[in-house]
């Protein structure tokens, strides 16, 4: 075969999430489309990669998936750049099986869900999580970003979950390149409010502090005249 009339096209990537081998995955690939359609075959950035002879065996795959070891491998096309979905506020005890049933609405999951690392740097702690997930999808709506709020209540609790698949977006006032909890607005607000209320005590205290003194006895000065107007008797 001319290996060169090979392109993307006739490749595609899967990313198990248990381990397997180059050769149990080309095995089930060719279980589908045929053990000789194989062409090559190599592990690649975590993941494995196959070119097969034809785009539409190719494609095949893709839409199928393959099982190996009774477990299913989602399969992406290497023509489709797929979108990273980053899901924020999700505690480490949710399982990724709730995330998989509701992205899978808004399209194809392409990757195995990952745990985020929560930065820190001392090498004890190299192994915490973050309550941030990331998978890599190929959108139904590819020309719009993911922007979700997901609900579930797990042991008499609410959960709230965001999802977005471009930069930080604020779920409060819709802006992107910061979080809700640092939202510019939330705090100019908040900040006006405090400024209001400061002002208004101490209004109520200038009046609290004023002596009788301060005030005009309009009833003495008018119903009760003192001194008589030049002229009068």
């Amino acid at each position: 075969m001319d290996y060169a009339r090979l392109s993307r096209k006739h490749g595609f990537k899967m990313s198990p999430m248990t381990p397997c081998s180059v050769e149990e995955c080309s095995l089930a690939v060719g279980a589908l489309v045929g053990h000789s359609s194989i062409r090559s075959a190599a592990r690649m950035n975590g993941g494995v990669v196959i070119f097969v002879d034809t785009e539409e065996k190719a494609n095949k795959v893709v839409e199928t998936g393959i099982v190996v070891n009774d477990t299913f491998i989602s399969v992406s096309p290497l023509t489709t750049p797929a979108t990273r979905v980053t899901v924020s506020n999700i505690p480490p005890f949710i399982r990724d099986d709730f995330l998989v049933r509701e992205l899978s609405k808004h399209g194809k999951i392409v990757s195995s869900i990952r745990k985020l690392s929560s930065g820190c740097r001392s090498p004890l702690l190299k192994h915490v999580v973050s309550h941030r997930r990331s998978v890599l999808m190929i959108l139904n709506k590819r020309d719009e970003e993911l922007n979700l709020v997901l609900s579930l209540r797990m042991d008499d609790f609410n959960y709230v979950l965001f999802v977005n698949s471009g930069t930080a977006k604020c779920f409060g006032c819709g802006e992107e390149g910061h979080l809700a909890r640092a939202c510019p607005g939330k705090n100019k607000k908040q900040g006006e409010e405090e400024k209001n209320e400061k002002q208004g005590e101490e209004e109520e205290n200038e009046k609290q502090e004023k002596t009788p003194e301060d005030t005009p006895d309009v009833m003495t000065a008018a119903g009760n005249p003192t001194e008589r107007s030049p002229g009068a008797g």
